[in-house]
């Protein structure tokens, strides 16, 4: 289903990329007629692209409700606790020093073991 709409939105921005580039080549005293009517089109497209998106949204919305609506069925073991709390403490990058690293680092280099 959302892929539907996907698909669809993808056609339609397709659709006014070309408007756009025909109205960029046309010249507007020439062709006033045909640069109204691609100009009312690509109004029309522009509106049916933000529904499909409002359409999809909603549908988004629904599958999270679904999701946060599923009850639990376990409580969470000590292991996948740990787990959780390695990945919390894991470093974003490589040689990533956090504010309590460095802090301790601080007062080893001076030789207090104690914290302040």
């Amino acid at each position: 289903m959302n892929e539907v709409e996907k698909n669809e939105i993808k056609r339609l921005s397709d659709r006014l990329d070309a408007i756009r580039h025909q109205q960029a080549d046309m010249s507007l005293v020439e062709a006033a007629d045909k640069y109204a009517e691609l100009d009312k089109e690509k109004e029309t497209i522009e509106a049916e692209i933000v529904r499909l998106r409002d359409v999809q949204g909603q549908k988004l919305s629904k599958e999270a409700q679904k999701l946060m609506s599923l009850p639990h069925r376990r409580a969470i073991t000590k292991k996948e606790q740990a787990d959780m709390g390695k990945l919390k403490k894991k470093r974003p990058w490589p040689g990533y020093r956090s504010p309590d690293d460095r802090a301790g680092s601080r007062n080893e280099a001076h030789g207090n073991d104690r914290l302040l």
